[in-house]
């Protein structure tokens, strides 16, 4: 899925869609009960480290003999710290709460994986 979301394929449009399409979830998950300000920054802080992970990964060189136990990292570490969150979430209302969590991660994610493909037209009349 990732790799979707960093191709070529995966246009400008899409993207916004999706963005759009999981700050409605997550508005209409907080109408029952919204998610705490703390878990909310560690959710979005989880969906950042993806792209930090991600980022790091394409460093590495292919034919590097850590290249693979990386990627298990990359695909590992925000799902077990997801994990970790949701289990210390209140029970009252849990999969909404978990569907927040989950969406603010995505969040994160959205933020810095599209901030690096901005294209500023300096040269453009206003």
């Amino acid at each position: 899925m990732l790799e979707f979301w960093y191709s070529d394929q995966c246009s400008r449009q899409i993207k916004l869609m999706v963005c759009i399409v999981t700050c409605v979830m997550i508005y209409l998950c907080s109408t029952v009960q919204q998610l705490s300000p703390l878990f909310t920054g560690i959710s979005i802080t989880i969906g950042m480290g993806l792209h930090g992970l991600r980022a790091l990964n394409l460093k590495i060189a292919a034919d590097h003999p850590y290249k693979k136990g990386f990627a298990i990292l990359i695909f590992a570490m925000p799902l077990i710290t997801l994990i970790i969150l949701i289990s210390a979430l209140p029970t009252q209302h849990k999969i909404v709460l978990v569907m927040q969590a989950i969406g603010f991660a995505a969040i994160g994610l959205f933020i810095l994986s599209t901030f690096p493909n901005r294209r500023f037209d300096k040269n453009e009349e206003r």
